[in-house]
C-alpha cells in the first residue's frame, strides 16, 4: 500500500481532471492515447459482457464500449469530480454504467464478477498487492485482467510538461517491478497469456499484461 502525504489529502483529490488529462494528452508523455488504443484493442479481442476499470477518472477509453456485446461496465475511482465528469460524458452512450468512490488501498469489496478488468497506470498508486487483491474480488472465473505499467527508463517518473499540479503525484508514485508483479499475479491465481511493450514520445514506455485467472 501507498503511503499518502503527512496532510493525509491524497494528491489525486486535489488534481482537476483538466491537469491530469492536458499532461497526459501532452505531446512529450502521449500516454492517454496509447491508453485508449490499448483499451480498444483489448475490448475488441476479449469482447466482455461486463467490465471493470480500475481508475476510470474520466472515462478515457469508454467510447470502445460496444453496448451489443457489454451489457455492465463499472468504474471505479478516488476522486468524486473526476467520476462526475465521467458520468456526464458516457451516460447517454453506455447503456448500465456504475461509477462508484472506491479506494482499493483501503477497500477490497467485491461488486461485480467482470469478465474483463482494466487497470491502466494504477498500480503505481495502489501498490501491487493491493490492486490484485481488489481485482481477485472482481474477476469472474477465467476472466481477463490487463494492467499497463510505466518503464520509466532512468527518467523522472512525472515528466515535465507546465502541468504544475500533476506533480504532487510523485509523493505517492512508485515504480512496479515486473518481476515483482509476475510474481505476485503468479501466487493470486492468474496465468499470464501475453504481454507488449509500446514505447512513449519522451522515451519512457509502457508495459501491458494481459492475465487469465484461473
Amino acid at each position: 500500500m501507498q503511503q499518502v502525504p503527512s496532510n493525509n489529502i491524497n494528491p489525486w483529490l486535489e488534481i482537476p481532471l483538466e491537469d491530469y488529462e492536458r499532461h497526459m494528452l501532452h505531446d512529450t508523455v502521449g500516454q492517454l492515447t496509447l491508453l485508449n488504443g490499448l483499451t480498444k484493442k483489448y475490448l475488441s479481442m476479449i469482447k466482455p459482457d461486463i467490465c471493470l476499470f480500475m481508475g476510470v477518472a474520466g472515462g478515457n477509453g469508454l467510447e470502445h464500449i460496444d453496448n451489443t456485446v457489454t451489457n455492465q461496465v463499472f468504474g471505479i475511482d478516488i476522486n468524486q469530480d473526476y467520476l462526475d465528469f465521467c458520468n456526464d460524458r458516457f451516460k447517454n452512450k453506455i447503456d448500465h454504467l456504475s461509477l462508484l468512490l472506491l479506494d482499493i488501498t483501503k477497500n477490497s469489496a467485491s461488486i461485480c464478477h467482470a469478465q474483463f478488468i482494466w487497470a491502466g497506470l494504477i498500480l503505481e498508486y495502489t501498490g501491487i498487492s493491493s490492486g490484485f487483491e481488489f481485482a481477485s474480488t472482481n474477476i469472474a472465473s477465467a476472466g481477463h485482467f490487463i494492467t499497463t505499467i510505466q518503464s520509466n527508463n532512468n527518467l523522472e517518473a512525472v515528466s515535465p510538461t507546465g502541468v504544475e499540479s500533476i506533480r504532487k503525484v510523485s509523493a505517492i508514485s512508485h515504480a512496479i517491478d515486473p518481476g515483482e508483479m509476475l510474481q505476485v499475479a503468479a501466487e493470486s491465481g492468474y496465468r499470464l497469456i501475453n504481454h507488449e511493450e509500446n514505447a512513449l514520445p519522451n522515451g519512457k514506455s509502457f508495459l501491458t499484461y494481459h492475465f487469465v485467472y484461473q
